[in-house]
């Protein structure tokens, strides 16, 4: 009988636990992402608190292991390559702590790469030898299936999508560390991207585009978020050029990625992707209008929960020796 295992996303904004058994997502645990956080540490002790306590109420069997996805770039062994401000500090000291408290293996790849193998094994890029699932949440990030084969590039860190630069016309330093860039029709906000220069997620990430609609108006990141992709946003000029510089952006970086890598299909999965899914037909067109040989845009088939499926398939790998070199490699273990 296959092993129960347990799931962890870690998102900059929340973070998702779950028991993962037989393929299908159990009890789970969510949670903002700043509330684990402690000085040094990072998101480490406040994780394994949640999880321990996960699995004391399922109860029902043993761990068998532990798969991490999280908005970072991670190296082959599970080490984080760079620290991100939400709590993730560089080096394996998440992956060390969680199999120190756990007594399991455990496994960490960055969410976007899990995102993928999921959508490719068991969701809406089963047919596809060449494909990106592009993850819209927060921030944005890309997972590659490149002739069948999950893409990591050489050091882990390929598909980091979000970090693509796009030249600024002008800065403002008064506002400290993250300067107010001005994008033309990508719009304005903080970055901290070179000088001259924005990351495009910081213009039209979900937390970006949530900030933009805040402060016309709506209350809370959730709530802001909806305003720009809901039914009664229509009528709000406003609302309407941030759904513009949203299909934009996301647009360019279909392209970009298209001309470089030929893909078949771009698959969208996240929470932003299932609020903007009304508005595929429209990227899909802006596409066809940036590239001559445009790739089919479809929506992921596992919802939010995609990531969550990948990890659980990459702790699998690690207990199933026959699938191990399938998952790793992002191939459908026969």
């Amino acid at each position: 009988m296959p092993a129960d295992t347990l799931a962890i996303d870690i998102g900059g904004t929340r973070t998702r636990i779950a028991i993962v058994r037989d393929g299908r997502i159990g009890r789970r645990w969510e949670g903002p992402t700043a509330d684990l956080a402690a000085p040094r540490r990072g998101v480490a002790d406040g994780l394994v608190r949640a999880a321990l306590a996960l699995a004391e109420e399922d109860g029902q069997s043993p761990i068998g292991a532990v798969g991490v996805g999280l908005a970072a770039a991670v190296d082959g062994s599970g080490s984080v390559l760079q620290p991100r401000d939400f709590g993730i500090p560089a080096g394996p000291l998440l992956r060390d702590a969680i199999a120190s408290a756990m007594g399991v293996p455990v496994v960490v790849d960055n969410d976007a790469n899990l995102a993928a193998v999921a959508e490719h094994r068991r969701g809406a890029a089963r047919d596809c030898a060449n494909v990106a699932v592009m993850t819209l949440g927060t921030n944005i990030g890309v997972g590659l299936i490149l002739e069948g084969r999950l893409h990591r590039g050489a050091h882990g860190a390929a598909g980091e999508a979000g970090l693509l630069l796009i030249p600024v016309d002008a800065t403002d330093a008064r506002s400290g560390t993250r300067p107010i860039v001005d994008a033309g029709p990508l719009g304005r906000g903080p970055t901290s991207a070179p000088a001259g220069y924005a990351w495009i997620e910081d213009l039209v990430g979900g937390g970006a585009l949530a900030t933009a609609a805040g402060t016309a108006g709506a209350s809370g990141a959730e709530g802001s978020r909806l305003r720009v992709f809901g039914v009664g946003g229509a009528a709000d000029p406003l609302i309407q050029q941030l759904v513009s510089r949203a299909l934009e952006g996301w647009a360019l970086i279909v392209a970009d990625l298209s001309v470089v890598l030929d893909l078949e299909a771009v698959v969208l999965t996240g929470g932003v992707a299932q609020d903007a899914a009304h508005l595929l037909g429209a990227l899909q067109r802006r596409v066809a209008e940036l590239v001559a040989i445009a790739p089919e845009i479809r929506l992921g088939s596992l919802g939010p929960d995609a990531e969550l499926l990948g990890a659980d398939l990459l702790a699998h790998a690690a207990i199933d020796p026959p699938a191990a070199n399938h998952a790793r490699a992002g191939l459908s273990a026969q």
